[in-house]
């Protein structure tokens, strides 16, 4: 992740804990190794940088920095987090976070 990716999570999480919500970050999918030298993959591809309670709704966002969109596997976990009644979406400002919120009316 690059330091204005972190930083966008980070006031987004910031932002949420200030309208009463509670957040978590996710960590990014990769692959690490062991102290051994196995490699071991972490994280599960396709879901969103934060996971948040606000009001009671489960929320999900990932944090996007200038022209990248959400991948394909990123679309399917918003798509079935959306099925079942929970708000994914991407944010490039946290006004993006905002805006969304407010117009589900969760603030």
């Amino acid at each position: 992740m690059s330091v204005p990716h972190d930083d966008l999570v980070r006031s987004i999480r910031l932002f949420i804990s200030e309208i009463g919500g509670i957040s978590i970050s996710t960590p990014t999918p990769g692959l690490l190794f062991d102290k051994i030298g196995r490699p071991v993959k972490v994280g599960t591809k396709g879901v969103l940088d934060l996971h948040a309670c606000i009001k009671g709704r489960f929320v999900t966002i990932d944090a996007k920095i200038g022209k990248d969109r959400l991948k394909p596997d990123q679309v399917k976990y918003a798509t079935a987090v959306e099925q079942k009644g929970g708000l994914a979406f991407a944010a490039w400002s946290v006004d993006d976070v905002r805006d969304r919120l407010t117009l589900e009316g969760l603030i």
